[in-house]
């Protein structure tokens, strides 16, 4: 958690930001019927999803705009990067980590990266991170975009079940939409401006 937070510190990524996407991907986790351990697990390795940002250049990190083509070939790198830094290791939840950084950006259908992954094709807690990892960068200030509202945010998760995210876990979200709203709260930081949620 602690080399996490280092890296996500880079973005201006706090604390209570990672600590949210292992909460919400236990939530998924434990409504999909996920034995306890598993949860157990993929709450602490969650929050290791981007660890591979640590390879990222400030300037195309830190951007305040779009990338352009070049800049977004080299941030598409961070999965690769963080799938090494997390290789190797005798620990299931790092290992269970190191699958998470390889494939939370791949896509239901096929059209994600790095591998163009599709279907049942990606790791089942690859899956439950990539829609963990969209609310939390829709609902939380980027470098390069401000927070949306938590409808809108909602909204573009609805419409991305079977084409981005695994319609079983979109439908594993939305029955617990409540509880993680709670926790989103719960994470939120004091000191954002983000007017009304």
């Amino acid at each position: 958690f602690r080399l996490a937070q280092a890296v996500e510190s880079r973005d201006g990524v706090t604390g209570t930001h990672i600590k949210s996407t292992g909460y919400y991907a236990a939530a998924i986790a434990k409504a999909m019927g996920l034995p306890s351990q598993d949860v157990e697990f993929g709450l602490y390795a969650t929050p290791m999803h981007d660890i591979g940002k640590i390879g990222i250049p400030d300037p195309i990190l830190l951007k305040p705009g779009p990338l352009d083509a070049e800049e977004w070939k080299i941030m598409k790198l961070h999965t690769a990067i963080g799938g090494r830094i997390l290789s190797n290791s005798d620990s299931h939840v790092i290992q269970m980590a190191e699958q998470i950084a390889l494939t939370h950006h791949e896509k239901w259908d096929g059209s994600g990266y790095p591998d163009g992954l599709k279907g049942s094709q990606i790791p089942l807690w690859g899956r439950i991170a990539a829609i963990v990892d969209v609310f939390d960068a829709l609902t939380n200030d980027r470098p390069y975009k401000k927070a949306l509202p938590i409808d809108r945010s909602l909204e573009i998760l609805k419409k991305g079940a079977g084409t981005h995210f695994d319609p079983e876990v979109s439908k594993a979200f939305f029955s617990i939409q409540k509880e993680i709203l709670s926790i989103f709260r719960e994470n939120e930081d004091p000191f954002s401006k983000k007017g009304d949620r």
